[in-house]
């Protein structure tokens, strides 16, 4: 039996994996801690170690830059191997469904573009279902297979990536024609 409502809270958890904007890392642990004893993943260490590797393969990582990266802590990384990190601290559990919220909405151009193309990896390696919530269009062109407007908590227009996008600079401008 499905509890519903208030007691039924959680049941969706197992199922999702959420990379906030800020994200952290656990600062005492190493990249191997970071993916399997910070997150209660209770694996046998060789396994843990292994499909570590693994994910941090999907998320952009060379295979022997994988294996040496495991011993490493957060502070001896760049912004963007934390940020692949703190992804593959998500894909790990093997979540349907992944959101990410603000991605590169913090991140220098050269950042951008190695986070864009471990999630774009990550995507098609690990073949899950990725909700992005993203103000940087450009990143929204590079990244997602469909896009929707959203306004006050509400799906306004879904299509391709391309159309919105569109659709959105002609508002801006139409808009700013009429300002003037």
């Amino acid at each position: 039996m499905v509890k519903k409502g208030v007691t039924g809270r959680g049941r969706v958890k197992p199922y999702l994996g959420i990379l906030h904007q800020e994200y952290s890392l656990y600062p005492h642990q190493n990249v191997l801690g970071n993916l399997t004893d910070a997150i209660s993943l209770e694996l046998p260490a060789e396994f843990a170690k292994i499909k570590a590797q693994y994910v941090l393969h999907a998320v952009g990582f060379d295979e022997n830059y994988a294996k040496t990266i495991l011993t490493k802590y957060p502070e001896e990384l760049s912004g963007g191997e934390r940020h692949r990190v703190a992804l593959a601290q998500v894909l790990i559990k093997e979540p349907n469904v992944v959101i990410l919220d603000e991605p590169t909405g913090t991140m220098d151009p050269i950042t951008r573009i190695q986070v864009t193309d471990s999630i774009r990896t990550a995507r098609d390696e690990m073949n899950q279902t990725f909700l992005i919530i993203s103000h940087d269009m450009d990143f929204v062109l590079d990244v997602c297979d469909r896009a929707s407007i959203m306004r006050g908590g509400k799906i306004l227009k879904t299509g391709l990536p391309k159309a919105i996008v569109n659709e959105l600079t002609i508002k801006e401008k139409d808009k700013m024609l009429k300002n003037e």
